[in-house]
């Protein structure tokens, strides 16, 4: 309807505009000030160039599409479209969980030899991208598609159709682009938290700027998910279930919960680092 399309722009624009100032706040402030540039929050400004480049790449076309009632930019840059969208997303909760794990190790061998510097959080932010490619490029090449989704103001990976190719992507993507993340995150987290229980003696040497940290980092994951749970849920229903069955208006809620995340990080980043 006509009172749905504007209730997006309305949405997209909001998500936009924050998402892109609060990231480019950031961004900014660290670009500025050098003694931020702490292996973690190298780790950390690939998050927020991840989310700010949706706010520049992303945003713009949902929102002429919203107010046009349709996809408006043609079939290639659909694809254009939803392949960086997937990548920068991949890229979000990818770094997540490296973040996660890092924590893991810093909590539970605090004094190891081994603790990441500057030019290790550099090879690790290029291996973040190039596993994020593997999981985004198929499509690409003919293992599924990327195509028009949302009332048809956004384009993602084919949920809709329920061939041998789609299916099969979808399952890979599933797996390897949120179920084992979200393992080695519960698994760093379980493991924080029973450490710190057991051995009293690792909170005296766990400082408190650490634990705060790894608070910090937690909630950025459960913001994460929690705007990005429903997106793949439906996604999930509608490759395994009845597509006819999700109304259009299902479909634009949970990706406009989905694209808000980019808004949160910020956010997270400067109200709960001390070093702002």
């Amino acid at each position: 309807s006509y009172e749905g399309y504007l209730a997006a722009a309305i949405v997209l624009f909001f998500i936009g505009f924050f998402g892109f100032f609060l990231n480019l706040f950031v961004i900014i402030l660290m670009c500025k000030e050098r003694q931020l540039w702490t292996p973690l929050n190298v780790i950390l400004f690939n998050l927020v160039c991840s989310d700010f480049s949706v706010s520049i790449l992303g945003n713009p076309f949902t929102l002429a599409s919203s107010i046009a009632h349709t996809w408006i930019f043609g079939p290639t840059m659909c694809v254009v479209y939803g392949f960086f969208m997937s990548l920068l997303g991949i890229t979000s909760i990818t770094t997540l969980t490296v973040l996660s794990f890092e924590r893991y190790v810093m909590v539970s061998r605090p004094f190891h030899k081994r603790q990441l510097t500057c030019r290790g959080a550099g090879f690790t932010v290029v291996g973040i991208w190039v596993y994020s490619l593997a999981l985004t490029t198929p499509p690409l090449f003919g293992w599924s598609d990327y195509v028009s989704e949302a009332a048809n103001i956004s384009c993602s990976v084919n949920w809709q159709e329920q061939t041998l190719s789609t299916t099969t992507y979808i399952a890979f993507l599933f797996i390897f682009g949120l179920v084992i993340p979200v393992i080695v995150i519960t698994f760093s987290y379980v493991n924080i938290i029973r450490t710190m229980r057991e051995n009293s003696m690792r909170l005296c040497r766990v400082s408190k700027a650490e634990g705060r940290v790894t608070r910090m980092i937690a909630v950025m994951i459960a913001a994460f998910l929690i705007a990005w749970t429903p997106y793949a849920i439906l996604a999930l229903l509608i490759q395994f279930g009845d597509p006819n069955s999700v109304s259009p208006a299902m479909g634009v809620v949970p990706a406009l919960v989905a694209k808000s995340s980019i808004c949160y990080n910020p956010l997270i980043y400067v109200g709960l680092n001390t070093q702002f």
